[in-house]
């Protein structure tokens, strides 16, 4: 596996990528913190758009994009219904990838107990006990960003698990989905 720097490095040398010069680090509650290769991205580069003008491209966001996944992702069912996501565990999910404008995204974990995780953040899925876990670390997440270029769900290839499952290698809880089964 690629370390953050080779990968930025990389991108830099790869045409159709565009890597931002650094704007400083991405803002979080003080109870979450930034894993440390996230913090190690954000002082190499500002953000990388990875092929932009193709639909499977991804973008991982800018210092000031790195927002608070509940409210980024959920914005006005967040602002409607902030108990439904205030003191739960999605609260320390991030937003670090979006392809195009969206629904498609990824977050990352900030709490200090699943710090780095990232999670496959659809808008559909978003926190509930069915989203995904595409990556143990943030370095992953770009060397499989990077290598799948075209193949938008990577995550297909490995399975680590969703984020409502209890799972002690992972340490994940989540709250259980709002989500009705279909007849």
């Amino acid at each position: 596996m690629n370390t953050v720097t080779e990968i930025i490095r990389e991108a830099k040398a790869t045409a159709g990528c565009i890597v931002d010069p650094p704007a400083g680090m991405p803002v979080l509650a003080s109870n979450f913190t930034l894993p440390p290769d996230v913090l190690e991205f954000y002082s190499l580069c500002g953000g990388l758009d990875m092929f932009p003008n193709e639909d499977w491209g991804w973008r991982i966001v800018k210092p000031s994009e790195f927002l608070r996944a509940d409210k980024a992702i959920l914005e006005l069912v967040y602002r409607d219904h902030p108990e439904d996501f205030d003191g739960t565990p999605s609260e320390g999910l991030y937003v670090v990838a979006v392809r195009g404008c969206g629904p498609d995204y990824i977050s990352i974990d900030t709490h200090p107990a699943r710090l780095g995780r990232c999670f496959d953040s659809y808008s559909g899925d978003h926190a509930t006990e069915s989203i995904r876990v595409v990556a143990l670390s943030f370095t992953e997440l770009l060397n499989k960003l990077f290598e799948n270029r075209q193949d938008i769900c990577f995550w297909e290839n490995a399975f680590y698990g969703y984020f409502g499952q209890p799972d002690n290698k992972l340490k994940l809880q989540g709250r259980r989905s709002p989500k009705l089964p279909l007849p």
